[in-house]
């Protein structure tokens, strides 16, 4: 990755400083970062930070320059990993390179996650979830910016009564609220899906917390919330009143559940 240039005459060396000198900090950002690889390579370089998932660094001949890739973590890295940089930049260093993963890996957060396309379907048989989404909005003064929904995937059709079902999931990084289409049925009364929807987006504003060693996706503070939504205990009646009818849907005829039977509204995912 070296490519020996002609250069004309030295330019003269400072004077050595007189008295012990404190070495500045490294400057950071790409600006100062793209200085130091280009006096490492000594080859005419060109920095372009990225915000790749998998390739965290990598260098391309462009004519008689060289184009160094690198994610945006580099950015303010500490000294010495700029410095290991560097070393496995303009010599490929093994050791330079093993201490550079170990970086990258404390760093994954920062790696962008892959975000799936999913095709939105709001319009369902019965009720329309893009609607319903606007109206339970307004309960949320800190906003929802960003937050889509969808209707879930149908489940195949069993001869066997489900013994639970998840009526609507949160995925965080993909900030997608999914609601199980067993909703969308002319039965279940729109109240009560307006209720799953606002308990779904609940998860994008209450963080969960570290209780006992353990995740609760549903704190104190979030049930507290639910509880105020105003068809909280009209919602929650229906729900036990027609276990029935959730659990059976798209199966066979009922048969005896072998358990106790389950719905819930997840927890994110």
């Amino acid at each position: 990755m070296q490519l020996a240039l002609p250069f004309g005459r030295a330019p003269l060396k400072p004077p050595p400083p007189r008295g012990p000198v404190t070495p500045p900090s490294p400057p950071k950002g790409r600006a100062a970062l793209e200085s130091r690889i280009r006096r490492a390579l000594s080859v005419p370089a060109d920095l372009v930070v990225t915000d790749n998932r998998r390739t965290m660094i990598s260098t391309k001949r462009r004519g008689d320059r060289l184009e160094v890739r690198l994610h945006h973590m580099f950015l303010d890295a500490p000294d010495g990993v700029v410095e290991e940089l560097l070393t496995y930049l303009s010599e490929g260093d093994a050791r330079s390179s093993r201490r550079i993963t170990r970086f990258i890996e404390s760093n994954r957060h920062r790696i962008k996650a892959r975000r799936r396309r999913v095709l939105l379907r709001t319009r369902g048989s019965h009720h329309d979830l893009a609607a319903i989404f606007e109206e339970v909005a307004a309960f949320f003064p800190e906003g929802l910016d960003g937050v889509r929904i969808t209707w879930g995937k149908e489940p195949p059709k069993s001869r066997r009564r489900r013994s639970s079902i998840r009526l609507g999931t949160y995925t965080h990084d993909q900030q997608l609220v999914r609601i199980h289409p067993a909703l969308d049925q002319p039965e279940v009364p729109r109240f009560f899906v307006a209720f799953v929807v606002f308990h779904e987006l609940l998860h994008h504003v209450v963080p969960a917390e570290r209780r006992s060693g353990r995740i609760d996706y549903h704190p104190p503070a979030f049930r507290k919330r639910e509880r105020t939504h105003p068809d909280y205990t009209r919602a929650t009646r229906w729900e036990t009143e027609n276990l029935d009818l959730l659990l059976s849907y798209r199966t066979g005829p009922s048969r005896p559940a072998r358990h106790r039977p389950k719905v819930s509204r997840s927890g994110p995912t």
